[in-house]
């Protein structure tokens, strides 16, 4: 965006705007008539505390829903608690997701993913999910891999999420992390129970939860609730937030376990 068409854009946004407040539609009349990605001109917006209509309600200060539109979260596992964390972060404004999963949605899939159908059964979870969240947040940059993570997945982001479903892939994915000095935002669900936290390489959550190794070829099928799901999906975006923002967590020295059946919630500390 060459300065003085920056200049123009800004006037014609600063025009639009009514309360500090762009509409959807008025954003994206003006990509168009200046042919500009609409991205750059929410970003431009909040630059001069001009915040999207869409994040209004949010309750973020303009510095901070900024601050989320710059960053870069990794979700590593797009099935029940990445596909939901996806669309929590879309819809708070997050700027950028990298994807990553190798799978297919299946029939089984139903019962607890957000955004698996019986239309799109055998279509590639990231292929999906990018699909979907754009339609939530246009403004959305999205980097899908439609495979295994490995160094690569991460490497450009501010923080990873855990959507992952083996004790042996979670070790993999947070060594990746601490030598990237990258937090991951660990997730797990099993029926009425669940589990979170921030695995950083000063607490080694990861290694605490999961220090035994299972040698099984083939580990039992996890039977699972989609309201247990979206609770720690939600625990996990939370989380993911505040690090992005620069807020103090009380599980970066701890975890949480939930049990949903007895409405018991534990913060217990780590070693």
């Amino acid at each position: 965006m060459v300065e003085q068409s920056g200049k123009e854009i800004l006037q014609r946004i600063t025009l639009c705007a009514a309360n500090n407040s762009l509409g959807l539609e008025e954003a994206g009349n003006i990509a168009v008539e200046y042919n500009v990605p609409l991205r750059e001109i929410e970003l431009l917006a909040l630059k001069h505390s001009i915040v999207p209509t869409r994040f209004k309600r949010n309750s973020l200060s303009c510095h901070e829903q900024l601050r989320l539109f710059q960053s870069r979260v990794a979700i590593i596992g797009c099935g029940g608690l990445g596909g939901r964390t996806a669309e929590l972060l879309t819809r708070l404004g997050i700027g950028h997701l990298l994807l990553t999963d190798p799978d297919s949605f299946s029939e089984s899939n139903l019962n607890r993913q957000i955004f698996s159908n019986p239309q799109n059964i055998g279509y590639s979870k990231v292929a999906i999910l990018a699909e979907e969240l754009k339609k939530i947040n246009p403004a959305l940059t999205i980097t899908p891999a439609n495979t295994l993570f490995n160094e690569q997945s991460i490497t450009a982001a501010h923080v990873v999420i855990d959507g992952l479903d083996s004790p042996e892939a979670r070790r993999e994915l947070s060594q990746l992390c601490h030598k990237k000095q990258i937090p991951l935002i660990h997730g797990a669900v099993r029926e009425w129970y669940g589990q979170a936290g921030i695995d950083i390489s000063s607490n080694n959550l990861i290694g605490t939860l999961y220090h035994h190794r299972n040698h099984s070829p083939s580990p039992p099928e996890t039977k699972v609730f989609a309201m247990n799901v979206a609770l720690i999906a939600s625990i996990q975006s939370a989380e993911a937030t505040k690090i992005l923002l620069g807020y103090s967590s009380p599980l970066q020295k701890s975890w949480l376990q939930t049990d949903q059946l007895n409405c018991e919630y534990e913060t217990i500390p780590l070693p």
